[in-house]
């Protein structure tokens, strides 16, 4: 059984990193893991830049908040 992960984000580099390595570190081995980012104008996306090869997909866009961005992962 496959459980996915979807973690919506605004400017949030300060948590980030934590909410990926913590996902990265579980010993389930079938997570499909997505970040949708609001888009930030912080380091969040270097953050996930940093840490694409723990994370599935990733998109930063502009959404229309915490809703359309949960509906889209």
């Amino acid at each position: 059984m496959k459980i996915s992960i979807i973690t919506v984000c605004y400017n949030s580099a300060a948590t980030l990193e934590k909410t990926i390595l913590s996902v990265a570190g579980q010993t389930y081995k079938n997570i499909e893991f997505i970040i949708v980012d609001g888009n930030s104008e912080d380091s969040t996306l270097k953050i996930i830049k940093k840490h694409e090869d723990k994370i599935d997909k990733w998109v930063s866009e502009p959404d229309r908040g915490l809703y359309d961005a949960m509906n889209k992962g």
